[in-house]
C-alpha cells in the first residue's frame, strides 16, 4: 500500500508529464526527462580528488602535469581582459 508522500509524489510525475506532453513532448522522451530527472545522480569527487586523479593518469602516461596558475597569474597574462577587438576602442564596455 503506497504512503501519502508516494501518492503526492506519483501525481505530481503524472501532472509534469501532462504539461510536458502538452508542449510538445512525446511520451517517450518526456518518461525519459522524468527518469532522468528522479534517477539518483552519482556522487561527484572533490575538486582536489579530480586533480589527483588526473595528475595519477598523466604520470601514468609518461607526462607531467600541468601547472597551475591562480587568477592573478591570468589576469597578468591578460586572459581575462584580451586586447579590443578595434584599435581605440576600451577593453571592456
Amino acid at each position: 500500500m503506497p504512503t501519502e508522500k508516494q501518492r503526492q509524489f506519483a501525481a505530481d510525475l503524472r501532472f509534469m508529464f501532462t504539461a510536458l506532453v502538452a508542449e510538445g513532448i512525446t511520451d517517450d522522451h518526456a518518461v525519459a526527462l522524468l527518469c532522468r530527472l528522479i534517477e539518483p545522480q552519482p556522487a561527484r569527487p572533490s575538486s582536489a580528488d579530480r586533480s589527483k586523479q588526473i595528475a595519477a593518469l598523466l604520470a601514468s602516461a609518461g607526462q607531467k602535469p600541468p601547472a597551475t596558475r591562480g587568477p592573478a597569474d591570468d589576469r597578468a597574462a591578460d586572459l581575462w581582459n584580451p586586447p579590443a577587438p578595434d584599435l581605440g576602442a576600451p577593453a571592456h564596455d
